[in-house]
Parts: C-alpha cells; structure tokens; sequence
C-alpha cells in the first residue's frame, strides 16, 4: 500500500505539480518564505461597530446590549490600499479551487493569531457548517478543515474538542460576499441556523471559538452566536482569517 501510495504520488506530481501560489516555487501551495511574509492584525477593533480598538477584538460595551458573540479575532486584512492581499488570494483558491491543502498553511495562520491574544483557549471549536447543497457542490467544509488543524495542533500534547454538527444549516443561502447591503445580508443569513438538540447539554457553559475563513459584516457568526447563547453558553467568540 506505501509503495502504491508512493507511486500515486509521483506520477500527480509529474502531471500536476504544485507551486507557491506567490512565488511560484516548486513543492508547496505557500512555502514558508510567503507564508512568514503574511502579517498578523497587531490590533483588533470590535466586530459589530468596527470603530472601537478593543483587546483580543473583543465586541465593544455600547455593542455588547444588543448582540450575543463576545468577540472576533481576524487574522489579517483582506485589503490593502485597494488591492486584495496574498491572504484574499489563498481563500479564493481554497473554497472556489478547491485545493482543500491549504488548510495547513491557513490553519497555521489561526492558529498564530490564537496564541498571540490573550483569550483563553476554548473549550470546543466549532466550525461554521455549509448548507448540504453547498457541501456537495465544493467537496468539503473549509470551516472544518480550518478547525481542524486548531484542534489538533494549537496545544502540544493537547487536542481542543471539534464538534462539526452542533449548528445546523437549515436555509442555502446565497453567498454573502455576493450582497453588497448591509440590511440585506443581515436578512440573508437571519434564521439559518439552529441547535442539534443533542449538544444542548455539551455546550452549556462552555467557552466556545466559532471557526470560519472570511466575514463579511460578520452576520453569519453573529447568527451562529446567537443560536449558540440561547444554549447557554457561556463565552463565544468568532476567529476569521480575514474580514471582507
């Protein structure tokens, strides 16, 4: 079977061999020359307002009476003086390419910003789930992949708990990148997700990071957050590689 997968190897490499998607160099999707290159937010700001600088990206005190996540971090700018980042770049391959591997190189990003703030580390991650019809159509899950790799390798020696079917996607929805209003995205993603009755008690009280790749305004986690509070949880906060 090793020599067979060996094999298999060798002959995807010769007929469709891999190279950064930045630099071109032969081996990888990113090496880590450009992957060290991506820079980390220093600051983060509250992920209802986006006006006020707050620890650990932490929702603000005059956001916090009206919406249930507690905070966001976002690793890096989607952005930057109007052209798309190399971090835009590698999400667009990951969900519309479907180059599933890069949730290594991406995982690792969240897995820096994680370790960086000053939150405490969760006691499960969930990720955000795909309606079915979507999941079918890409292959995979990007939120699941990216948690994943949280859950496995931001402890040593010690995995976090991935539960992937707590929240269920219960509306396909049309992409929120593809909204441009604020109102209307909010109203796109209202009401899509519910509880799988059999967590209820598994979540209650727990510290919860809700995994996912880009917000946009942040309408899906807050939904998620919602959904999830209800249950009681106690502590939940989002972490997004970039915002949108």
């Amino acid at each position: 079977m090793q020599s067979f997968n060996q094999l298999k190897k060798f002959f995807l490499d010769t007929l469709f061999p891999i190279y950064c998607i930045s630099c071109s160099k032969y081996g990888k999707w990113v090496c880590n020359h450009c992957l060290e290159k991506i820079s980390i937010n220093i600051e983060q700001v509250c992920p209802l307002c986006n006006k006020s600088i707050t620890p650990d990206g932490k929702t603000c005190f005059d956001c916090k009476r009206k919406y249930s996540i507690d905070g966001v971090l976002v690793s890096s700018s989607y952005k930057l003086n109007k052209k798309k980042t190399f971090i835009a770049k590698l999400v667009h391959y990951y969900k519309y390419r479907f180059i599933s591997k890069l949730s290594v190189p991406l995982g690792k990003i969240l897995k820096k910003t994680l370790l960086q703030s000053d939150l405490p580390l969760p006691d499960i991650i969930i990720p955000v789930p795909l309606h079915p019809r979507r999941m079918r159509w890409r292959g995979f899950n990007q939120a699941e992949l990216l948690s994943d790799y949280l859950g496995k390798y931001t402890t040593v020696g010690l995995e976090i708990i991935v539960l992937k079917d707590v929240l269920l996607r219960n509306k396909y929805t049309i992409p929120q990148m593809e909204i441009k209003n604020y109102c209307q995205r909010r109203n796109n993603i209202k009401g899509s997700f519910s509880l799988n009755k059999k967590y209820s008690k598994k979540i209650k009280g727990k510290n919860i990071l809700l995994v996912d790749d880009i917000a946009t305004t942040g309408s899906t986690l807050f939904e998620c957050a919602k959904v999830l509070k209800q249950k009681n949880a106690k502590k939940v906060y989002g972490i997004v590689l970039a915002r949108h």
